[in-house]
């Protein structure tokens, strides 16, 4: 008797199932009426007096449907704390018991690494199998073995733009983007490319211009590594990394770059040397921008194109001239970027009564709804299923098909690098031999560059310094 009960359970179960989750049916949450506290970040409070009525319009709607949907109340967080120090508030509030916020519509990346390292978020991986979206939304908020937060889109990065006047001038057979769509970008391929430019180019002007810290962004992501991963793991020391420097140590004794200019205090110009050299058009034929830059290239008549960094011996390529088969160890790096779905932990402790993989599955999908739309939902359940791809790519700021071809590869592959989120707070400062000029690791590699030093001395004697901080700061 007691096993046809099971089994009388087993099937009522499984039917409740298949009326849930059919074919164009909806999963329904119940928080039974309890209070989701929720932080929003450069979005309206629609139930506030000083909100205005063009949002409360736009927005009230969507609230009181996510009310009714998921049987809850809200309640909006506000920090009593300095944008430096939220971080702090968050964890103070979990290890209070009660988390000052559940879901949140904005959650910079720059916290991401803080805020998991002293397990103050959930992981939701699980939760996120319940929406529709592509994989690499769901897994760019990883660290670790857990996802934190999912994007609705593809994270922009950064590459290498070149004037393609001075290419053309100085007669080079192919354009930096030919030489990628040909396969044809490894080091040894980018070194040749760029001495042979060099050797062509006018007196004065130099092939080649790049911060050595943006080098250690986004080139080592082209090699498949990073100074410390993003479980925090000291990579700076590997070989991928290693080559990856000594590389750009490389084309800087082969003459091809150009020494940043000096501020009046007699410190190096990274930032302002690109703008005063090649977005006028003379000096440089070769340097990293941004996209945000890109308007400024135009706005002064510079014919510009576009290029990836380049591979080293830590990526290979499965059939030789097809960029497209370059082994997943190839991978574009950003460093900053949005994400939404996150989660403080100890979440349960406000919900009493309901399970926590079931909250957890609720929030996440709460999330969802109240700030990804129904059309951007459906264009991300259409994107999942491959069913959006018109094989047009869009040509947005770039002057040829070809560039915005290579940019459209980039971010499927783009990977969070966390240089600007450990800097910031301050776990990448170190010195080296008492130079006064290094006083963090930007610094280090910077003079290892520029000084001719061993950059794998340097990256040695460094790299105990910041493990330290992050042991000190709680992280390992």
């Amino acid at each position: 008797m007691r096993k046809l009960i099971c089994l009388v359970l087993t099937i009522a179960m499984l039917a409740s199932l298949v009326v849930a989750f059919g074919e164009g049916a909806e999963k329904k949450y119940d928080l039974q009426g309890m209070t989701v506290k929720v932080r929003l970040w450069d979005s309206p409070n629609p139930y506030s007096e000083d909100t205005d009525q063009v949002d409360i319009d736009k927005w009230l709607p969507v609230y009181e449907a996510a009310k009714e949907k998921y049987n809850c109340e809200f309640e909006f967080y506000t920090p009593t704390v300095e944008y430096d120090d939220f971080t702090k508030e968050w964890l103070q509030s979990i290890a209070s018991g009660s988390p000052c916020w559940h879901i949140t519509n904005n959650f910079s990346a720059m916290w991401l690494i803080a805020m998991t390292a002293n397990d103050g978020l959930v992981d939701i991986s699980k939760a996120l199998e319940t929406i529709e979206m592509p994989e690499l939304f769901k897994k760019t908020a990883a660290v670790g073995d857990g996802v934190y937060g999912f994007v609705t889109g593809y994270q922009g990065t950064e590459g290498l733009v070149y004037n393609r006047d001075m290419i053309d001038a100085a007669g080079m057979e192919y354009t930096p983007t030919e030489m990628f769509m040909q396969a044809k970008w490894s080091y040894d391929d980018f070194y040749d490319y760029m001495v042979e430019l060099q050797s062509k180019l006018p007196e004065g002007t130099y092939a080649f211009f790049i911060d050595p810290n943006y080098w250690n962004i986004f080139a080592s992501a082209a090699n498949g590594t990073a100074a410390v991963s993003n479980d925090l793991e000291l990579t700076m020391t590997s070989e991928p990394y290693i080559e990856t420097m000594e590389f750009l140590q490389k084309l800087w004794n082969a003459g091809v770059c150009r020494m940043p200019n000096q501020t009046e205090s007699g410190s190096y110009d990274n930032w302002g040397t690109p703008a005063a050299t090649f977005d006028k058009g003379v000096e440089v034929a070769m340097t990293h921008r941004a996209g945000w830059q890109y308007g400024g290239l135009n706005n002064n008549g510079i014919n510009w194109g576009f290029v990836p960094y380049p591979w080293g011996s830590n990526v290979t390529l499965g059939t030789e001239g097809d960029y497209t088969t370059l082994s997943d160890t190839y991978k574009a790096a950003f460093y900053d970027y949005g994400c939404m779905g996150n989660i403080l932990s100890g979440v349960e402790n406000d919900f009493p009564g309901i399970d926590k993989d079931y909250l957890v599955e609720a929030l996440v999908n709460l999330t969802y709804d109240l700030f990804v739309s129904e059309e951007s939902q459906a264009r991300l359940a259409e994107m999942a299923k491959g069913e959006d791809e018109s094989g047009e790519i869009d040509l947005g700021a770039y002057n040829t098909i070809e560039d915005a071809t290579l940019y459209n590869f980039l971010k499927q592959r783009t990977i969070y690098n966390n240089s600007s989120t450990l800097g910031n707070a301050d776990l990448l400062n170190c010195t080296y031999n008492g130079d006064e000029r290094i006083e963090w690791f930007g610094g280090a590699i910077r003079y290892a560059v520029y000084d001719n030093l061993s950059m794998r001395a340097v990256l040695e004697a460094v790299a105990p310094q910041i493990e330290a901080n992050l042991v000190a700061a709680g992280m390992k």
